[in-house]
């Protein structure tokens, strides 16, 4: 069985390990336009940390690593094609091409802003020494852009429309990770960017945010070049259909990782995720697929991160908004200590009292309490499992 994967990141070099491990007989080709790091923690450059990851590993179960770029796939032929005209056969073809950070079309001015997807992004940051930064988003990467400008002595200014982080916390808690972040000197400005020009950014009609480099952070798209190409199914236009496998609409090729679609736990509709911890599962899926297992393994969206070295944060599953977005006749309960961390929120189904998701912030480490909150979900506990009680 030749096996080839296309994207260095989580899914690509994932999917690799797990193949190597389910199909040992199976030749594997990895191919990747660049070297391989861990795309997920970019500011810690500016700190002196070495993010290459090293191939090894895989070399030594004899996978074949390639640096190029894939141009085109050959469905037909089974064969994908490189920039330099070598083509590469496959039995089976894994796309874990990943996403490219968007700049809103509304923003004017915005082609002329950074953005903090790739080593070299971090790098110009380092290379040209701003004192102040504008940040325009409330994602998570809007957040390590401000993490890394401070780290190098900047002051970071986060241009927030709505509130932060709000698909994966609850109202309450993204002002409170804003309050926490405050007092480690990140200025907020809250409106609507217009645009960015001479140094500065106009928010609404009245505000000017000084800026010696400007950041766009609001969000990804799946790069879908090549399966678009190749006509493989897209969900909306915009993202790689998959089943829960995986298997998109050729069942000889698979895409996992930021540009395809998962199954949900909850409601078992394709959605997109775009986050590691999916990626990894992803890959799991994926290689078990090719040995004729027809189960997947299907998670919750979990997410744990630490802003300026002391400000944790978790996030599993469903938001109260999303809960009630999907259908769910769903509340809440506030928790604090007992290791729940500072803040708090527990999203529970009212009937079944099944938990739906979990939200905290905090000044001490939640990521645990996170995976004990997922394996609940998993296994459909209801909130008492949890050593909560809820009327």
């Amino acid at each position: 069985m030749r096996v080839v994967v296309v994207g260095f990141g989580l899914g690509g070099l994932g999917s690799a390990w797990h193949v190597a491990e389910q199909v040992p007989d199976a030749k594997i080709t990895v191919i990747g336009d660049e070297r391989p790091y861990v795309r997920h923690k970019l500011r810690l450059v500016t700190q002196g940390m070495d993010l290459w990851v090293s191939t090894r590993h895989l070399e030594s179960k004899d996978v074949e690593i390639i640096l190029d770029k894939v141009t085109k796939i050959r469905r037909e032929q089974k064969e994908v094609v490189l920039s330099d005209g070598r083509t590469i056969p496959y039995d089976y073809l894994i796309l874990a091409t990943g996403s490219n950070p968007t700049i809103p079309s509304r923003l004017k001015g915005g082609e002329n802003c950074a953005v903090f997807r790739r080593l070299e992004d971090v790098q110009r940051l380092i290379d040209e020494k701003p004192n102040e930064v504008a940040i325009i988003g409330a994602s998570f990467v809007a957040l390590h852009v401000a993490d890394a400008a401070r780290a190098i002595g900047a002051k970071p200014k986060v241009i927030v429309r709505s509130r932060l982080i709000r698909r994966s916390l609850e109202p309450e808690l993204s002002a409170k990770l804003e309050e926490f972040l405050a007092e480690r000197g990140v200025e907020f400005v809250h409106g609507k960017p217009k645009e960015v020009k001479d140094s500065k950014v106009i928010v609404d009609e009245d505000k000017e945010v000084s800026s010696e480099m400007t950041f766009v952070a609001t969000g990804v798209s799946p790069e879908i070049t090549l399966a678009k190409e190749a006509g493989l199914e897209l969900l909306d236009g915009w993202v790689i259909k998959t089943d829960q496998q995986g298997r998109t609409s050729d069942p000889n090729i698979f895409a996992v990782g930021d540009n395809a679609t998962v199954i949900d736990i909850f409601t078992n509709k394709p959605i997109y995720m775009g986050i590691g911890t999916a990626a990894s599962i992803m890959a799991l899926n994926a290689a078990k697929a090719l040995t004729g297992f027809k189960a997947a393994y299907r998670v919750p969206r979990f997410q744990k991160d630490v802003f300026f070295g002391g400000v944790h944060m978790a996030s599993v599953g469903l938001t109260s908004v999303e809960a009630q977005n999907e259908g769910f006749e769903a509340d809440r309960v506030y928790l604090s200590g007992d290791g729940w961390g500072d803040h708090a929120y527990l999203v529970y189904e009212k009937s079944t009292k099944r938990v739906l998701g979990f939200s905290a912030i905090s000044k001490e480490e939640v990521g645990w309490k996170g995976m004990e909150v997922m394996m609940a979900m998993i296994r459909r506990w209801p909130v008492n499992k949890l050593g909560v009680e809820v009327s």
